[in-house]
């Protein structure tokens, strides 16, 4: 694909990520998009979509479909299941003051509207946070969302009837960290799967989807700060979560909790949830981190596993893989696309200006496979 096309791609999914702060905005496409966006970075977590025909960019008057306000702001990512999309938003003082709506994918139209209190103390970090961080997760019959003040709902997806309610801040204390928390929940089966890492007693917490009572709780000693997601991984036919925070990764098996795997990293922060491609692992430290890694992941995993370091891979923003290339973006406006195989810098390209971006931009339009710029 040529330069041009790739140029326009990248801006429509910066545009994607800025535009949703107190509105929400559907996009037209050239045919119906009808795959299921059930939650975090989509159904394989991975933020590849297998929709065709979507617009590479679009303004306030050009490819817009509908145009929803949203009772407060967020830097949750939408979801969509049918003909429902839902969204969380947090408004009030120190945006305690809690919502999630869920809306007609064809119209914008509210169908229902949860308003809700948080039931912990927060703290306002400026406006590269809030309480609605991270992304719900539903699976057509129920929506489940998790906000910044520890607090995790259940709902029905069709009514918005709340179905249960957990307070994990005024169960295990309150998430402190410098931008909130922003791990969204991971749907696996009957289980939601919790990442919840921060300076006071990080854990891994495995909850009933039906009921809210917890499966199975892992503690995480020492300092884990980490606003990445958890991720599913098929590992040697067993299914497992992956987590990456703090000075370190690990891979538990989603039944019990076990350790079995433990990904060393030199880094103290961790912002992007980790991919795992084609049996491979590949985890993006933040800004005081040495690298972008990549790491094949099996039992036991250790620093010599680690096949490549890119020591100008580190982020604080989301990153994507297509293909044999790895994509990062910064937050001052630099897109860099790195070799899978080798994590040899391929290309760079500077936007216009810096972007405070921190959702993760799916592919859509471009492979990136041809462009050696």
């Amino acid at each position: 694909m040529r330069n041009t096309n790739m140029k326009r791609s990248w801006n429509g999914m910066v545009g994607q990520a800025l535009v949703l702060a107190s509105t929400i905005v559907a996009v037209t496409g050239e045919e119906s998009c009808a795959e299921n966006w059930p939650g975090w970075r989509g159904p394989d977590r991975n933020g590849v979509s297998r929709d065709t025909g979507v617009p590479l960019n679009w303004s306030a008057d050009s490819n817009i479909a509908w145009k929803t306000p949203l009772p407060g702001s967020g830097i949750s990512n939408p979801i969509i299941f049918d003909d429902r999309v839902f969204v969380t938003a947090s408004d009030g003082k120190n945006l305690a003051n809690l919502h999630v709506i869920c809306l007609s994918r064809d119209s914008g139209q509210i169908h229902w509207h949860q308003r809700l209190w948080g039931t912990a103390p927060t703290r306002y970090h400026g406006n590269k946070s809030s309480m609605a961080s991270p992304s719900p997760v539903t699976d057509g019959r129920h929506v489940w969302a998790f906000f910044g003040t520890g607090d995790v709902f259940c709902f029905e997806s069709d009514s918005g009837q709340l179905i249960w309610h957990r307070s994990l801040a005024g169960e295990y204390g309150v998430i402190e960290n410098r931008f909130a928390t922003s791990s969204s929940p991971l749907l696996y089966r009957d289980t939601i799967l919790l990442q919840v890492d921060h300076y006071g007693d990080s854990y891994l917490v495995a909850l009933d989807r039906k009921t809210g009572s917890n499966r199975w709780k892992v503690d995480r000693p020492g300092r884990w700060l980490s606003w990445s997601s958890p991720q599913l991984i098929r590992l040697k036919g067993d299914v497992q979560i992956l987590s990456s925070g703090g000075p370190s990764g690990s891979s538990r098996s989603i039944p019990d909790g076990p350790c079995v795997v433990d990904g060393r990293r030199d880094a103290s922060e961790c912002f992007p949830t980790p991919l795992f491609i084609n049996g491979r692992l590949y985890v993006v430290s933040g800004p005081s981190g040495p690298s972008c890694g990549f790491v094949p992941a099996g039992p036991g995993v250790t620093k010599t596993h680690v096949e490549w370091k890119n020591p100008r891979g580190r982020r604080l923003c989301p990153r994507q893989s297509c293909g044999k290339r790895y994509y990062l973006v910064t937050d001052s406006g630099i897109a860099t696309c790195l070799d899978t195989e080798t994590g040899k810098q391929v290309w760079q390209k500077r936007f216009g200006v810096a972007l405070p971006l921190r959702r993760s931009p799916p592919v859509t339009g471009f492979t990136g496979s041809t462009n050696r710029e």
